[in-house]
């Protein structure tokens, strides 16, 4: 899978954590993931999640990282 289709798969997530959490309006989850995925992640060992995705699973382990954010588990 290409990395722009990474990235249109996880905006699509970004949409749907969204939607299950409130109000929407105003909100551009492509600008936020955007920002997002250019900043050093503590939880990825200092790794950026965009350098993260050209790894094999990399989509998976930003999927987890997003998911694992909206629950609140940090970790």
């Amino acid at each position: 899978m290409a990395l722009e289709d990474d990235i249109s798969a996880l905006t699509e997530l970004v949409q749907g954590m969204l939607a299950e959490s409130g109000e929407q309006t105003g909100f551009d989850a492509k600008a936020w993931l955007d920002q997002r995925l250019t900043g050093v992640v503590p939880a990825l060992g200092n790794r950026r999640p965009i350098d993260v995705l050209k790894e094999p699973d990399g989509l998976e382990v930003v999927r987890s990282l997003l998911s694992r954010a909206q629950s609140g588990a940090y970790s």
